[in-house]
């Protein structure tokens, strides 16, 4: 006997839930292994004893765990929409294949990201000459080189392999009750925005962290934990609040791909104009009045709350520029 429908909010979550946990038990069993009993099991430790490496290692775990939910809860979402129904006809099965598809995903992109790695290194070495004389030993450029290629297909194996799970998954059941779709609600398009957002913020924050503290070294696990953890948090609460008022009631057929780039605009707006008044004050300012600025707290809470009004003021102005049909049609509505 079948099990009856699920919710599609309760099938959706299931789904992602399992996903997550899946994520980060896997992660947890990588970094049990290469601390307990790889072949370099005592110099990972000595390495993961740095309080940077702690506060790393969580941020990364955290942005997986994200990618992973966005696009297990997106992909079935749409599945679901596209067949008119509210739920599957056993939901039991579809999370426990989702959940074996996953771990077998899993280890094929580790297994891929590491050879991926050995292959760019050794291109490296080959082209270590050229590679010196173009991007210099030190610096953004190469910092940029020799980390941005492996973190974009890291995530991109990782986008594809949660999308394939769920549509793999889903061959496995038949959709339920046609009672209708689930709705896609404002609400919903304001967190992916956040979240989104949030993840171009922690992959910013891991390399610019790595590049920084390859210079500046701390033991103080305070401050990692406020420039990684605190931070991301607050501004993923300052995103979400105002993508949730400035996101229309009236979403018409604006989709998850529309909400995805509300949050992408919103951070790189952020971005531009971050550095663009970072150059115009430093040009404005002599170097020892840069020296005494950069030695007080106060500068650096003067910095935090100007760059949240810079990603509010992306927030609000993505949401004008990705639904200003929508606020349109509201506007002309009569009362």
């Amino acid at each position: 006997m079948n099990t009856p429908p699920v919710p599609p909010k309760s099938l959706a979550w299931r789904l992602t839930m399992a996903a997550i946990g899946l994520q980060v038990l896997g992660t947890a069993l990588l970094q049990a292994y290469l601390l307990l009993a790889s072949p370099m099991a005592a110099q990972m430790r000595e390495i993961y004893a740095r309080p940077e490496m702690l506060a790393t290692t969580g941020v990364q775990l955290a942005a997986g765990c994200i990618l992973v939910g966005l696009v297990t809860w997106c992909t079935t979402q749409r599945w679901l929409r596209r067949h008119g129904a509210s739920g599957v006809d056993r939901p039991g099965r579809m999370t426990a294949v989702l959940l074996a598809l996953s771990l077998v995903l899993f280890v094929l992109i580790s297994v891929a990201q590491a050879l991926l790695q050995h292959a760019f290194y050794s291109l490296i070495v080959t082209y270590k000459e050229w590679v010196d004389n173009t991007f210099g030993f030190y610096g953004p450029g190469r910092m940029l080189v020799m980390g941005l290629p492996l973190k974009l297909c890291g995530i991109l194996l990782t986008i594809v392999g949660s999308w394939l799970a769920v549509r793999i998954a889903a061959w496995s059941v038949k959709p339920g009750d046609a009672s209708g779709a689930p709705s896609y609600l404002p609400r919903h398009a304001a967190w992916i925005a956040a979240l989104t957002l949030l993840l171009w913020q922690l992959h910013a924050a891991l390399a610019l962290g790595g590049y920084f503290t390859s210079y500046m070294q701390s033991t103080d696990l305070l401050e990692y934990a406020l420039g990684y953890w605190v931070l991301p948090a607050l501004i993923l609460a300052l995103a979400a609040w105002v993508c949730l008022k400035r996101v229309p009631q009236t979403l018409g057929t604006a989709g998850f791909g529309r909400a995805i780039s509300h949050g992408t605009f919103a951070f790189w707006m952020a971005q531009a104009l971050g550095i663009g008044l970072a150059v115009l004050a430093i040009r404005a300012m002599t170097w020892n009045q840069l020296v005494r600025a950069a030695e007080t707290n106060a500068t650096t809470v003067v910095l935090l709350l100007a760059y949240g009004a810079l990603l509010a003021l992306g927030c609000h102005v993505g949401a004008r520029l990705f639904y200003r049909r929508r606020e349109a049609q509201q506007d002309a509505a009569p009362a």
